[in-house]
């Protein structure tokens, strides 16, 4: 009989000891740039343990830079792409999505992308959270939402991203033949909204085996307030030992939900939590922030722990964002991938999984 998992934070890993016992977890902490703590706010409430991440450069060692994304389970790399073209994106992405939402302050440039501080629940991603915070699936934002993975200008930017990183991301991996799977995810974060709750990405890609690589690309900058990635502190262990007793609860389902991140024993998105704040505290773990910049660029592990802050931009921009995930295309991969996002044949999309049963 399977387990039915109903709150993964409060009940998963507490009848195994092990997943949360010192022994299980290194107490060397992730270099940060300095010891003060910083306060931002999440789902949940504000985080008052906050730390700033300690960037790379594209000329620092290979060798360090593989360290860190090892140890760390994150590593930022500044100024790894030309800013011209990410601001460029930034701007053909807000005036798409800002055409019949007003979204958009009125009377500034896209590029910029001012709020104009109508309800930010309007201008929620499609998907779970939307759904999570009691609002339809649908609507203008939602229509342009979807429909900018598969624009042109999204298209061709993601295309000239992957192969620039191609190369990076091999020689980080030890990939044969790095790739960028065509599935990827563009993503807005208005100030105030509801973000991105703690998960890890495996959950997504569980059709391969645990070596995908993600890569985080800040479209323009984004303020320490401005609703960038948070990061939990040393938690490659943690989302490992998630996966573990996932794939423990999982193991009797049918192939199609048990590799799904909205099977009957996972909570609503594939999330660990909506609540970041309960989830460091409850894990005595602190979460791990940069001041992005448009050319920059995170890569983290399958494992590493993360969500969104909430976005406090003090001049008011909204978040872009693009997640790209690499695989070396010579081994096993999550073939789902292979699809653009929101696409016809797209069988990742929550409202073609399997649904909940038992």
């Amino acid at each position: 009989q399977v387990v039915h998992i109903s709150n993964t934070t409060e009940v998963l890993g507490y009848s195994a000891p092990e997943l949360h016992s010192k022994p299980v977890f290194s107490q060397e902490k992730s270099v940060v740039q300095d010891d003060e703590k910083l306060s931002l706010h999440g789902n949940g409430g504000v985080l008052d343990d906050v730390r700033l991440l300690q960037p790379v450069y594209p000329d620092t060692p290979i060798e360090e830079i593989q360290k860190r994304y090892w140890q760390d389970g994150v590593v930022w790399v500044k100024g790894l792409l030309n800013p011209d073209m990410v601001n460029k994106m930034r701007s053909d992405y807000l005036t798409f999505v800002n055409n019949g939402t007003g979204m958009l302050k009125p009377g500034t440039d896209p590029a910029d992308g001012i709020f104009s501080g109508l309800d930010w629940r309007e201008f929620l991603l499609p998907g779970a959270v939307r759904v999570a915070c009691g609002l339809k699936d649908e609507g203008p934002f939602v229509d342009n939402a979807i429909a900018s993975h598969s624009a042109d200008f999204y298209q061709d930017f993601k295309d000239a991203v992957g192969r620039e990183l191609e190369p990076f991301v091999g020689r980080l991996a030890g990939f044969e033949e790095s790739w960028c799977l065509p599935r990827s995810l563009l993503r807005c974060a208005v100030p105030g909204g509801e973000t991105t709750p703690v998960h890890y990405d495996q959950i997504f890609l569980r059709a391969g085996p645990a070596t995908s690589v993600t890569a985080w690309v800040p479209i323009g900058d984004v303020e320490l307030e401005g609703g960038g990635l948070i990061y939990l502190d040393r938690s490659a262990e943690i989302g490992k030992k998630y996966e573990q007793d996932f794939s423990r609860v999982n193991a009797e389902l049918p192939d199609a939900d048990r590799i799904s991140a909205f099977n009957r024993n996972m909570e609503k998105g594939g999330w660990l939590d909506r609540n970041a704040k309960k989830f460091g505290e409850h894990w005595s773990r602190g979460w791990l922030v940069g001041a992005y910049e448009a050319g920059d660029v995170v890569f983290h592990t399958p494992y590493a722990v993360h969500a969104g802050a909430m976005n406090q931009s003090p001049n008011g921009r909204i978040r872009v964002s693009t997640d790209l995930r690499f695989v070396d295309k010579t081994k096993p991969y999550d073939e789902r991938w292979t699809y653009i996002a929101y696409s016809e044949n797209d069988p990742n999309v929550a409202s073609r999984q399997p649904k909940k049963s038992g």
